[in-house]
């Protein structure tokens, strides 16, 4: 199954938010029980951003592609009357 970029993005910072907590049971500072506490915090933390952050992004595209294009001209210029008179000649050719 694959993955939007939205999601991976998300999987990266899930990573780098448990630097500090890894870090710290590294040192010592914490125990494994109080790292297996922030890293399960971490996970939920980041499941649930992803989430509304997949949800975001795609009501944005979707809203995108319902909004008709943008017309340059609203209206169409009205031609002016042609003048009195023959017509022009087209492409340099005297009319017969």
């Amino acid at each position: 199954m694959k993955t939007g970029p939205v999601r991976r993005a998300a999987g990266a910072v899930g990573l780098l938010a448990l630097v500090p907590t890894s870090g710290m049971l590294i040192a010592g500072n914490i125990t494994p029980q109080v790292a297996a506490v922030r890293a399960a915090i971490t996970l939920l933390s980041v499941l649930i951003l992803a989430r509304v952050a997949t949800w975001g992004v795609g009501w944005i595209a979707d809203a995108a592609q319902r909004r008709p294009a943008r017309d340059p001209s609203p209206e169409p210029a009205v031609a002016a009357a042609p003048p009195a008179g023959s017509p022009p000649a087209a492409g340099g050719v005297a009319p017969r």
